[in-house]
């Protein structure tokens, strides 16, 4: 078995045993959780890593929209699309950003690409886009939404929430990160 080339990997949700739109998450962040293949991206090296923490056979690409998008802090959290489903084949949706040698909380960490446009649940090819945060109040419509762009193939799976904490980067990836958690619908 090949080792890592990376010391941390990207956050990875540990299961959640209640609904998004419980009291035990109505000060966390919800986002969409998408069935793409997860990237990080290092801007100080230009060079792109998938989940398991080797080199992304979709590097170009990620150094193509990710090197110069505006992000300050060194790591790239992604999603790239269309490598399972070809709904929004070719589009990359950041899901975080972070610096190890400066720790931020989740609020401040956003701050950075918010100047990216949202992703909507009908996703563009070639695109480059940011996770949307969504309303806590509204989450069972915004799960039908997602859910119809379903029709053909898997984009959306269910929701990520998020805890307001530093970047949970885990040693291996098979880890958890607890301070982020997903429920799947599907």
């Amino acid at each position: 078995m090949k080792s890592s080339l990376l010391e941390k990997h990207p956050a990875r949700p540990v299961g959640a045993y209640e609904l998004p739109s419980s009291e035990s998450y109505s000060e966390w962040a919800i986002e969409p959780k998408a069935n793409g293949w997860r990237g990080l991206f290092d801007q100080l090296t230009g060079i792109g890593y998938n989940r398991h923490g080797h080199f992304a056979s979709n590097q170009n690409l990620m150094a193509e929209r990710l090197a110069n998008c505006g992000i300050k802090s060194r790591w790239i959290d992604c999603e790239i699309m269309g490598m399972r489903e070809k709904k929004g084949l070719g589009t990359i949706i950041i899901i975080d950003a972070f610096d190890p040698e400066n720790p931020k909380p989740y609020a401040e960490r956003v701050k950075e690409f918010e100047h990216i446009t949202p992703a909507p649940f009908e996703l563009p090819t070639n695109a480059l886009l940011r996770m949307p945060r969504l309303d806590h109040s509204r989450l069972k419509q915004i799960w039908e939404e997602m859910n119809a762009q379903n029709v053909g193939g898997l984009v959306w799976e269910g929701f990520v929430m998020k805890n307001d904490l530093r970047y949970p980067a885990v040693s291996k990836p098979t880890y958890c990160s607890h301070e982020w958690h997903k429920y799947r619908f599907l």
